[in-house]
């Protein structure tokens, strides 16, 4: 399946991975094996390693994946990066599946077991790396009598119960990608400051807690009304995405800057048209890491330290890899929640 690992800080680390990718690229592809025997796994001795293509399909819907490297891509939209959890999610579904008995090989049954399109069947594809199809599982109605699903290899007319009920197969692509902008642990950030015009404030959070940055004398703050700003600056979460050429004309309004402690920041802009709101992101870390050199018998918590530098830089630089060709549209209330003055956050 496909690997979120760890980034590479040392040389040897990168000669181990190096040799386990020439490892997997020698593999034999999946074949495919004879039929399969109740009790065994429909997909026996399948490599999820190996899938570059899935199409999921329907008779009324269809959304398909493209690997590049070791992540997806939805190229039914526009090619955006599909989460590496959700698709190992997927696959693991797919490479779990077992036969419990065999149901019928006669192809004038399938209709009333639903595993044809037309009979409201899911066929999930699989291809490989030069676009071949590897397998194609086709998914029907839950059986009667017992716990699983019909389902059969999609070249074959055997039908068999899976042992137990498969999850819904999706074909919404927001199921397939990470929803949320930003980690939630309010723990793992610094400040947070909002600027419309002409409003501007800022809050320092300590301890999962928010105090506005500039407090006047005798003065105090709504506790009520910055927690509840923490919490939406927090829980940003995507309802669709568009990419960015095709809303050249948004008018980004309001500015959210977040600060995390390892000294990455994210500027998150907003916009509105009509009762709709977008948001636009984009990550920037303060303290450069520059060259990074390992040293023989360097101390434990230096070599920490560098790690950590590394490790901060490249969420940045990721996070503009994943974001910066798109717009999304948000609920209207994260924006809402947000514009306010800091005279608006005092108790009266």
């Amino acid at each position: 399946m496909i690997r979120n690992r760890p980034l590479v800080i040392l040389g040897v680390t990168a000669v181990i991975l190096s040799a386990l990718t020439v490892l997997l690229a020698t593999t034999d592809r999946w074949k495919g094996t004879d039929s399969p025997q109740p009790g065994s796994y429909l997909l026996q001795g399948f490599n999820p390693e190996k899938v570059y293509g899935i199409q999921i399909v329907s008779s009324q819907y269809a959304i398909q994946f493209k690997r590049f490297g070791e992540s997806f891509v939805i190229t039914t939209r526009y090619g955006y990066p599909a989460s590496n959890e959700k698709m190992n999610e997927l696959l693991g579904i797919l490479t779990e599946i077992q036969s419990v008995e065999k149901v019928t090989s006669r192809k004038q049954n399938h209709e009333s077991l639903g595993v044809t399109v037309d009979q409201g069947a899911t066929v999930i594809r699989l291809f490989d790396e030069v676009d071949r199809k590897m397998a194609g599982i086709v998914i029907g109605k839950r059986s009667e009598g017992a716990p699983g699903n019909y389902v059969r290899l999609e070249d074959e007319e055997t039908v068999y119960i899976s042992k137990k009920v498969i999850p819904l197969i999706s074909f919404a692509y927001t199921d397939y990608i990470q929803k949320h902008l930003f980690s939630g642990n309010p723990n793992e950030y610094s400040k947070l400051s909002v600027s419309t015009n002409p409003d501007h404030y800022a809050i320092d959070i300590r301890e999962g807690g928010g105090i506005l940055s500039s407090l006047p004398r005798g003065a105090r703050q709504d506790d009520q009304r910055i927690g509840e700003i923490l919490t939406t600056s927090l829980d940003l979460k995507i309802k669709n995405v568009f990419k960015k050429e095709d809303l050249k004309d948004l008018r980004f309004d309001t500015k959210l800057e977040l600060t995390k402690r390892d000294r990455t920041s994210y500027q998150v802009e907003f916009a509105e048209r009509g009762d709709r709101c977008y948001m636009r992101a984009a990550a920037d870390y303060s303290r450069p890491a520059g060259e990074i050199i390992i040293y023989k018998n360097e101390p434990q918590h230096s070599l920490n330290t560098k790690e950590s530098l590394l490790l901060a830089r490249d969420r940045a630089v990721s996070f503009n890899k994943t974001h910066e060709k798109w717009v999304y549209e948000v609920d209207p209330h994260y924006r809402k929640i947000l514009l306010t003055s800091q005279s608006k956050l005092l108790k009266k």
